[in-house]
Parts: structure tokens; sequence; C-alpha cells
């Protein structure tokens, strides 16, 4: 069951934060509280992970200093991993207030916002990292990307998916997900021979092997353009890749019927 931090909203969450004293726990088990966390959070345990990174935060002193945002950090992390999205959206509000806007955060913020089902909100946070990132080095900015975009997709908006994604590769991001969400999106507009192109591109590119959608989505690309031969090849290259599963096989054998 996901966990509920109850923190509505990053100033209540803050003045919690602001309010608690030495009073709360023994100094000396902070640091305990957070390697039980980190230890539960690396093992997927998320629950007990937000709850020991609470006990470190609640065990710190009234002063929000760097280990609470150490600890805020593995929190939200913990929470978007549960599938927790609102409450991991709250900690990085926290995460902002307490420690400034930086672009990891609002990386973060706009992949835990899509996650919430907030496209518009995962957006605003991916062009504002962005324009404090012109580097591009903030950690996340990739995720932030396709989570802003696969967002925009699901909300029936994938042309300005598209365009975002387009941007992108041209400031240099280059990955095997931004190609297959490039193809998803072509697949969309029925445009298959740029659907195809997009997930061939993804499949040569350096973490391609890492995208096993790539190659299931060129094959369905292929199928709905009419060249089932190709489709039925992919698909088993698919397989034998990655292994079987039941959508693979329902397809092989509708492709062998063709």
């Amino acid at each position: 069951m996901r966990r509920k931090t109850g923190y509505g909203a990053a100033v209540l969450g803050l003045a919690i934060i602001l309010a608690m004293s030495s009073g709360c726990g023994k100094k000396e088990n902070k640091y305990s509280y957070r390697t039980a966390g980190i230890k539960a959070l690396n093992a997927g345990n998320y629950d007990a992970a937000i709850e020991a990174f609470d006990q470190a935060v609640n065990s710190s002193k009234g002063l929000v200093g760097k280990f609470d945002v150490d600890v805020l950090k593995y929190r939200a992390e913990a929470e978007y991993l549960s599938g927790d999205y609102q409450s991991a959206v709250n900690t990085y509000d926290i995460l902002i207030q307490v420690d400034g806007e930086r672009a990891e955060y609002l990386n973060m913020r706009a992949v835990s916002k899509a996650g919430a089902g907030d496209s518009n909100g995962a957006l605003e946070d991916y062009k504002r990292s962005a324009s404090l990132d012109p580097d591009k080095q903030a950690p996340g900015r990739t995720k932030a990307l396709l989570a802003a975009g696969a967002a925009m997709e699901k909300t029936g908006t994938a042309s300005e998916a598209m365009t975002l994604y387009e941007a992108a590769l041209k400031e240099g991001e280059q990955s095997a997900e931004l190609f297959n969400r490039m193809g998803l999106c072509r697949m969309a507009e029925e445009d298959w021979d740029g659907a195809i192109g997009y997930f061939k591109k993804g499949l040569t590119a350096e973490d391609g092997s890492k995208v096993p959608e790539l190659l299931f989505n060129q094959a369905v690309a292929q199928e709905y353009k009419g060249d089932f031969k190709t489709a039925l090849d992919l698909m088993q290259q698919y397989v034998t890749a990655h292994g079987s599963d039941e959508e693979a096989e329902r397809e092989i054998t509708f492709l062998k019927t063709r």
C-alpha cells in the first residue's frame, strides 16, 4: 500500500520541519535512521525507507541544514519510486524552498508531476530547469524531458510533445528512449516510415540495447505499414533478444497468418 506523508503543501511541510527540535529524538540517532532508510530504499522497501527518513529529520536540529536536505532528497526518491508522485512533488517543493531553485530539483519535480498527471506543471519545470542549466549537466534532465513529453502524449498532444523532443534533439540530447518517444509520436500521426526511422536510430544509439520497446515498436510500425514479413522477422528478433511475452506471441501468431 502506498504511504501518504501528509504534507499537503510545501509551506506546510517547511513549517513542520522548522518546528522540529532535538527533543523529538536523540541527536545521535539521526545518522542511523538515515542509514536504515538508504538500506531500505536500495532494497526496494520504500514505505520503510520513507518512515526512516522521516525519523532522521525528526531527530535532527530545529534548523534545516545539509543533513536534512540530504535526507529529503532520499525521501523524495523513495516517494517517487513507491508511486506516491504527489508526495514526491511536495517534498521537492520543500527542497526548493529550503535549498534554492536548483535545476536538479526542478527536473525531478517535473518527473514527479508527470507521474501525478500534471503535464503542464511537468513541462513548466522542465523548461525552467533548462533555463537554469544551459550546459545541460544537471542530474535528471533527460528524465524530465521524457516525462514531460510522455505526459503530453497521454493528454493527446503528441504533436506538441514531438516539438519538445525535436528541440531537445537539436540541442544535442541523445538517447534511445528519446528516439523511441519520437517514433511513437510519428505512429500517433500514422507516419509509419517516420516512426520506423526513429526506432532504427534508437536501436543504433549507444544505449539502444536498454530499450527493448524499440524493436517491438518497429515491428508494429512495419505491421501497420503492411509489411508483414518484415514485421514478423522483427518480432521474432525481439523474442530472441528479450524473451517471450504474451503480447509478442500474439503478434507473431497473427503475423504468421498474413
